[in-house]
């Protein structure tokens, strides 16, 4: 006999897992903190590769006059790169940490309705497992 709640509790277990249960499922892998520290760290990763390209190809595109006044050096300028660099990623730093939150923390609820869904399918199961175990020691004691 089929049990219409298991079938509609399996269907909505399905539909979750294969739309937006797998991003929600990878982030539940991780505690909040973690998975937004994880994220931010490879935000500030990518942003200094980012940064050493454009430097790299600002280098390259201007290597004679580089060459040029490299004993002119102005070391002033040279540090307003480098603090430009770090505000740059300390504002992408905190845009991925709010961002990363914010899905972690919209993903939460919908991990925890996917969890108490697959209890109740365990439940469901038990409990026939239970009735055929009852079953079963009837005959055996007839």
């Amino acid at each position: 006999m089929v049990n219409e709640e298991k079938v509609i509790l399996m269907t909505k277990i399905a539909m979750y897992k294969e739309s937006l249960g797998r991003e929600d499922l990878e982030k539940g892998k991780y505690f909040q903190s973690d998975y937004v520290k994880l994220n931010c760290l490879k935000t500030i990763v990518s942003s200094t590769v980012l940064f050493v390209v454009f430097a790299a190809a600002y280098i390259y595109y201007n290597l004679a006059d580089i060459v040029e006044k490299l004993t002119e050096l102005d070391y002033v300028k040279v540090a307003s790169i480098v603090g430009g660099y770090a505000v740059v990623c300390i504002a992408f730093a905190l845009f991925a940490w709010v961002l990363y939150t914010y899905r972690y923390m919209k993903a939460k609820p919908k991990l925890i309705k996917y969890n108490q869904n697959l209890k109740k399918l365990i439940e469901f199961y038990e409990n026939e497992d239970g009735t055929r175990r009852s079953v079963k020691k009837k005959r055996r004691a007839n």
